[in-house]
């Protein structure tokens, strides 16, 4: 790949800020207005430390941050506190949000960015430690309904990997802060960056190749560079700071991932023993780079062959969820049409008969980080679904709440031509008389250029195109019912009956009635069929 072909995306990483915010976003600043922009911040290690008063002003917004910052979770008790309790916050103040326990983030760029929090702790779970099963976890995160998993760009951990160090006498550090999982994550994701912190120097590892690990490892061999941050404003000086521009693994040309570079060195983790140590794994080898897998291995011959053949955990219980398509909660009488990656049904206690949903067949919670063929069938339901509604002279509002919500949403309601008069403004003035406010998406924008992953929100697209959107922040209560209530307002549709979804539930035969019939009038729309 040439370099007018190559596509940087430039990130900044950062070591324990320890309560330095004002040291930290200063820097920042300095650098993004020198060498920027940069599109994100990574932080690993403490962000908070014994004195967080620095904090304060950017909590409350008289100080900015002028980077979307994304941090690991606490890595003490003392540090909990700091964070949301409720696992659907994640924004801490304007730009900085807690990535999680652990995770997959792949950001609008998509640079796949996969994170560990906390540190090790062998057999208790709190929120400040993590352990065997979280890193399987991770794993499943990356590897599951991804037949083609490649690796990840970047692998963030508090920890730093045990034995990244080896071969090296010139640098030391504390048995406590280093874990054996960090490693094992490692050779299973191999990262094009490994990312630490914790241990309150700088290091910088000439790079090294993972191998692959036999039959079930789709990853590519690609190279693995290591880096080790100080804390922030530290005495000696270390480098606490770095910019980095990458281009995504899947943006990039096979030949160019398998370049060998001048200073690679060997790998220093062996995949067996690592294996063996966290999850007592026995693991026959036979030939090169060919594996049996046993993730429950016994002495006797029997039971082992009994749970080799056991499905691997899944992660999320779909069967508890009223969306996925294939758990039993689902609701099958009410959906109208099914494509390959998403499906078209009947809202339960709809505003109008021809109240739509259209949802994802598998779970994703928002339409955000969603992979491109299931955004392409959601677009192309919608496309339907104007067609549709215009038969009868209307045209549709969609809109989409990620709030107190577990399977991604989008509700689409036909309302007359003639209503969509001033619809904007009626939406903004009623979020307003509510407490928060819409903003409009820029034409040329798109919706995770402006809200982060796991930040929830709540988006309507006017029939006009307009898109207006608002991050829910933790002290706001958003009202579940907004754009049930505009509307159902007399200015729109003049239903103010309709408000309440439970007030308008019909009972299952009715349901069943409207959906045969809906099904009959949408199929000549069906691009499903």
């Amino acid at each position: 790949m040439s370099d007018k072909q190559k596509i940087f995306f430039f990130r900044l990483l950062c070591g324990d800020v320890e309560g330095k915010f004002d040291t930290l976003f200063k820097r920042v600043e300095s650098i993004n207005k020198k060498s920027g922009p940069f599109d994100i911040l990574l932080c690993v290690g403490n962000f908070f430390g014994v004195n967080n008063k620095e904090f304060t002003p950017y909590k409350i917004g008289d100080k900015k941050v002028p980077v979307p910052t994304y941090i690991l979770g606490p890595n003490k008790e003392d540090h909990v506190p700091f964070y949301p309790s409720d696992d659907s916050e994640f924004e801490l103040c304007d730009n900085v949000y807690y990535l999680g326990k652990r995770g997959v983030y792949t950001d609008s760029k998509g640079v796949k960015i996969a994170y560990l929090s906390g540190i090790f702790e062998t057999n208790i779970e709190t929120p400040w430690t993590y352990n065997a099963k979280d890193v399987s976890g991770l794993c499943d995160a990356c590897v599951r309904g991804n037949p083609s998993f490649r690796g990840v760009d970047i692998l963030l951990t508090s920890q730093w990997p045990a034995g990244i160090i080896s071969g090296n006498s010139n640098v030391s550090l504390s048995t406590n802060a280093v874990s054996d999982l960090p490693s094992y994550l490692c050779m299973k994701l191999k990262p094009r960056y490994l990312v630490s912190g914790l241990e309150g120097i700088y290091y910088e590892r000439p790079p090294f190749r993972c191998p692959n690990l036999g039959d079930h490892d789709t990853t590519l061999e690609s190279v693995t560079r290591f880096i080790g941050l100080a804390r922030v404003g530290n005495p000696n000086k270390d480098k606490w700071i770095y910019a980095l521009s990458i281009t995504p693994l899947d943006k990039m040309k096979m030949s160019d991932l398998f370049q060998k570079t001048t200073d690679e060195t060997p790998c220093p983790f062996n995949f067996n023993e690592l294996e063996s140590k966290i999850f007592k794994i026995k693991r026959k080898i036979s030939g090169v780079n060919q594996y049996f897998y046993d993730m429950n291995a016994t002495d006797e011959g029997e039971e082992k062959n009994k749970k080799r053949n056991k499905k691997p955990r899944i992660e999320m219980d779909q069967s508890k969820c009223w969306f996925c398509l294939a758990s039993p909660s689902v609701e099958k009488h009410l959906i109208i049409a099914v494509g390959n990656a998403a499906y078209l049904a009947l809202a339960k206690g709809g505003i109008v008969e021809e109240h739509l949903l259209i949802c994802p067949i598998e779970h994703y919670q928002s339409s955000l980080g969603q992979p491109p063929d299931v955004l392409e069938e959601i677009n192309q339901f919608k496309e339907a679904l104007k067609k549709f509604y215009l038969r009868n002279n209307r045209i549709p509002v969609f809109f989409e709440r990620n709030y107190k919500t577990s399977h991604m949403q989008l509700q689409a309601i036909p309302i007359p031509k003639n209503a969509d008069r001033e619809l904007k403004d009626i939406f903004v003035d009623e979020s307003e008389a509510q407490g928060f406010k819409l903003d409009v998406l820029e034409s040329h924008g798109r919706l995770d250029q402006v809200i982060p992953l796991k930040v929830p929100y709540f988006t309507v697209e006017l029939p006009d195109g307009t898109v207006l959107y608002t991050k829910i922040q933790g002290s706001v209560h958003f009202p579940l019912n907004f754009p049930r209530e505009v509307l159902s307002s007399g200015p729109v549709l003049d239903m103010p009956n309709r408000v309440e979804w439970k007030d308008c539930i019909l009972p299952k035969e009715e349901e069943e009635e409207l959906v045969q019939r809906l099904r009959t009038d949408f199929e000549p729309f069906d691009f499903t069929m």
